[in-house]
C-alpha cells in the first residue's frame, strides 16, 4: 500500500514550543499522542466506511512503558455533523500474537462478520476506531488477554483520532468489543473516567462473548488434563501462556518441552492456522507440573486477566451465546449478576448461538444500546436487573 503519511507530533511540537514559550518538559510524550496517519485501503474495510486511515500513536505496553500502537479509523459517508461524528471504539477478538496477525496488516479473523457488525454503526453516522492492541503490528510483543493494556490502547486511539480530525469527531464515545476485545472494551469503560482525560465524554460499553473468568483456566493447566480439545481452546491456551511468560518468566519451570514448542508455534501463526495445527491436542501435554503450583499464580492471573467488578460510571451491556463453548455462557451471566448485585448499571442479552455467531445475533441490540447511550437515553436499571434474575432462574 502506498500513501502519504502525515507526521503530526514531530512537526507540531517545536512550533508550539516557540509560539507558546513552553518549556520542553511540557511537551513530553503522552498516551494518545498521534504519531502518523495515512489513508488506508484493504479488502476488509467495512463497506460503509467512506474513508479509512491507518494511525500510529503512543500508548502503554504491558510493562507500563510508553510504546507505539497502531489502529484503523473508519469514517461514515458525508460531512461531519455539528459537534462531530460520535465515536465507537471497537476492540477486536483473538487474532494471534505475531505482528502479521494485526487486523490492520492481515485483516480480521472473520472479516465479513466483523465488517457487517461495524457497518451498523457507520451507517448511523458514527466514526469507528479499531486498535490493533500494542505489540500487534507495532514494536514489542503482544501480551494476549492482558486486559489493562488493550483497554488503554482502545482509549488512546480515540485520543489520537481526535488529534488527527479535531472537531470532525464528537467528544462522545462508547467502547464496543468481542471476545478478547469484550474484556478490553469492558475495562476501557471502567478506566475511561480517569484515563481518557477531560476532553472526551465516555457514554457506555457493549461487549459480546466476553471472557470474565479466564483465571479459572489455570485449573486445567496440569499434566493430567489429557482430554482432546478443539483447536481453538488449544490456541487460546498457547497465546495466553506466551503472554504470561512475558510478565512472569518463572512459569517456564512447569512447562514441558512440548509446551514450549507449542508456544513457539503460537508466536508464528494466527488463530485460524494455529487452531488447525492444534486440533485434537490436549492441555496437559504442555505441562510437567500444575500451573497452580507456581507461587503467587492466582495474584498474577488476577492482575493479568481480571476484569473490573465494581465502579462503572456508565451503563454496560453484555451479550452472550448460550451455545458458547469458547467462553462459557454461565461464567459471563454470573459476572453480570454479580455486577447487578453490587448496584452496577448492567444489562445482559442471550442468544441461541455459539461464540462465533454472537456478533451477528447481537447486532440489533448493540446498535440500539449504542444509539441510546450516545443520545443520553434512559437506562432502566431495575428492569435490566429483573431480566438478569429471570435468566439466572432459567439457567441450567
Amino acid at each position: 500500500m502506498t500513501s502519504t503519511v502525515f507526521r503530526i507530533r514531530p512537526l507540531l511540537a517545536p512550533l508550539a514550543a516557540t509560539l507558546l514559550a513552553l518549556p520542553v518538559a511540557s511537551l513530553a510524550a503522552e498516551p494518545g499522542d498521534l504519531l502518523t496517519a495515512a489513508p488506508y485501503r484493504a479488502d476488509w474495510v467495512p463497506s460503509r466506511a467512506a474513508q479509512a486511515y491507518l494511525l500510529s500513536y503512543r500508548t502503554p505496553d504491558h510493562h507500563d512503558r510508553l510504546a507505539e500502537g497502531t489502529g484503523l479509523l473508519y469514517l461514515p459517508a458525508g460531512t461531519a455533523p455539528a459537534g462531530g461524528w460520535p465515536v465507537v471504539s471497537w476492540a477486536h477478538g483473538t487474532q494471534g500474537v505475531a505482528d502479521h496477525c494485526a487486523p490492520s496488516v492481515s485483516g480480521p479473523t472473520h472479516p465479513e462478520r466483523d465488517g457487517r457488525f461495524l457497518d451498523h454503526f457507520l451507517a448511523q453516522g458514527y466514526a469507528v476506531v479499531a486498535a490493533d492492541y500494542q505489540g500487534l503490528g507495532s514494536s514489542g510483543d503482544h501480551a494476549y488477554l492482558h486486559v489493562r493494556t488493550a483497554a488503554r490502547n482502545a482509549i488512546d486511539l480515540v485520543k489520537a483520532s481526535h488529534q488527527f480530525l479535531g472537531t470532525r469527531l464528537s467528544p462522545r464515545w462508547v467502547s464496543v468489543g468481542y471476545s478478547q476485545g469484550g474484556a478490553a472494551a469492558l475495562s476501557a469503560g471502567h478506566l475511561a473516567p480517569t484515563y481518557s482525560g477531560p476532553g472526551l465524554q465516555y457514554k457506555g460499553s457493549f461487549t459480546a462473548g466476553t471472557p470474565t473468568a479466564v483465571e479459572m483456566t489455570a485449573l486445567v493447566m496440569r499434566p493430567d488434563s489429557r482430554t482432546a480439545n478443539p483447536g481453538g481452546p488449544n490456541a487460546y491456551h498457547a497465546y495466553l501462556l506466551d503472554g504470561l511468560l512475558q510478565v512472569a518468566p518463572q512459569i517456564d519451570r512447569v512447562l514441558s518441552a512440548q509446551g514450549r514448542a507449542r508456544i513457539a508455534l503460537a508466536r508464528q501463526h494466527c488463530l485460524t492456522d494455529l487452531a488447525a495445527q492444534l486440533e485434537g491436542a490436549s492441555t496437559g501435554e504442555m505441562f510437567i507440573a500444575p500451573l497452580t503450583s507456581v507461587p503467587g499464580i492466582w495474584t498474577l492471573l488476577h492482575d493479568y486477566l481480571g476484569v473490573p467488578r465494581r465502579g462503572f460510571s456508565q451503563p454496560l451491556m453484555l451479550a452472550h451465546g448460550t451455545g458458547d463453548r469458547d467462553v462459557p455462557y454461565l461464567t459471563t451471566l454470573l459476572y453480570a449478576a454479580g455486577l447487578a448485585l453490587r448496584g452496577e448499571p448492567v444489562a445482559f442479552r442471550q442468544y441461541p448461538v455459539n461464540h462465533q455467531g454472537t456478533l451477528d445475533a447481537a447486532a440489533a441490540d448493540a446498535l440500539a444500546f449504542v444509539r441510546a447511550r450516545l443520545a443520553d437515553g434512559a437506562f432502566d436499571e431495575a428492569a435490566e436487573t429483573a431480566g438478569l434474575e429471570k435468566l439466572l432462574n432459567d439457567a441450567p
